[in-house]
């Protein structure tokens, strides 16, 4: 008989190697979707939350800064904003453009160095790949109450989908459509 430890060899014969491969490549089969719809589902939450954020914002904004502020979310170009004009573009990245959402130049709205006065904040989608706004979103929150209409925005990542809900009394909520996919909100 065959003795390793008496013949001076040490080490894994190729059918022990075989075994050890083919055991991890049925765990990492398996592994693999979990880490796929793992991605995906915090993809949409931190888009859903970043939206969320910029629409919690313009609430604040618009009751410190006394003044009507409008919130666009644009479904086509995947882009978010709030500004001072009745109507904020939320596509047009040009700061000195009339309504355009873009990033200010300022701290906190126009600085020293220039910006639009309406010009608040935007967000786009670039960061967010793989996750859809199904629909377009415009509320103007009024500055005395901080309330606004009824809208919602809806976001959607794989089999994944999350609501931001506005009403009328201008509170702010996340929301899951799908019962059985509520990553941690509540239904809708």
């Amino acid at each position: 008989m065959y003795n390793k430890q008496a013949s001076g060899q040490q080490g894994f014969t190729l059918i022990e190697a075989m075994i050890v491969v083919a055991v991890i490549a049925v765990l990492l089969a398996v592994a693999v979707p979990s880490f796929s719809d793992f991605f995906e589902k915090n993809r949409l939450k931190r888009a859903t939350e970043a939206v969320y954020g910029l629409i919690t914002k313009a609430r604040a904004e618009a009751v410190i800064r006394d003044v009507d502020l409008s919130v666009s979310v644009d479904s086509g170009a995947w882009c978010a904003g709030y500004a001072v004009a009745a109507d904020c573009d939320c596509t047009l990245i040009d700061p000195d453009a009339a309504g355009a959402c873009a990033v200010p130049v300022g701290p906190l709205g126009p600085g020293p160095d220039g910006g639009a006065a309406n010009v608040l904040q935007r967000i786009d989608g670039t960061n967010f790949t793989d996750v859809a706004i199904t629909d377009d979103f415009d509320s103007t929150f009024n500055s005395i109450k901080g309330t606004a209409n009824n809208d919602t925005v809806n976001l959607t990542g794989g089999v994944w989908a999350l609501n931001i809900v506005v009403n009328t009394r201008g509170h702010i909520r996340i929301c899951a459509p799908n019962a059985n996919r509520t990553m941690g909100y509540s239904g809708c």
